[in-house]
């Protein structure tokens, strides 16, 4: 389809698919620095990325959620900093501790639990199912921010992360 067309849902089951099998217009012919992409032993690679995470898993423990409440409490502080800056004039300040505290929630707390990362390390509040939604107070303790969690994994989960740098994508800055 053209850019901007519309097309049939991806099923959630599926990783990738070839572009053919998208009906889009693709080549056969690789560029020459992409040619070490016919040599790659996909079956190998799978097997290695899944015994890494299962080892990975495995050496999860409560050093982790310590250090990930730490985190919290730095991102909870860089917020009450913002938050009670901004009784003064414009100043960095509180633009640094108000953006550290919106980018902190974004990138290592929000993203990682939204993406299951947590939920066997502490399943009573990081944990996917039930990250910032049930309650008001969960919403605001969890993830203080204008975007829906749900709404979050959705486009992140399903939109961006099944169409990886293509048209589609909406996390795409070359658009």
């Amino acid at each position: 389809p053209a850019v901007g067309a519309t097309r049939s849902r991806v099923t959630p089951t599926m990783v990738a698919v070839a572009p053919n099998q998208m009906g889009l217009a693709h080549s056969t012919e690789l560029a020459p620095e992409d040619a070490w992409v016919k040599e790659v032993d996909l079956d190998a690679f799978q097997k290695d990325v899944m015994a890494l995470g299962r080892r990975l898993k495995a050496e999860q423990g409560e050093e982790d959620v310590a250090h990930l409440n730490k985190i919290v409490g730095w991102s909870n502080a860089c917020g009450i900093v913002g938050v009670l800056s901004c009784a003064f004039p414009l100043n960095p300040v509180t633009v640094l501790a108000l953006s550290t505290w919106t980018f902190s929630r974004w990138t290592m707390i929000a993203h990682h639990t939204c993406h299951s990362g947590y939920n066997d390390q502490d399943p009573e509040r990081f944990n996917s199912r039930i990250f910032a939604v049930g309650s008001p107070v969960r919403r605001v303790r969890d993830w203080f921010d204008w975007m829906l969690p749900e709404a979050w994994n959705v486009e992140h989960n399903n939109l961006h992360h099944y169409r990886l740098g293509e048209v589609e994508d909406p996390d795409l800055v070359e658009r």
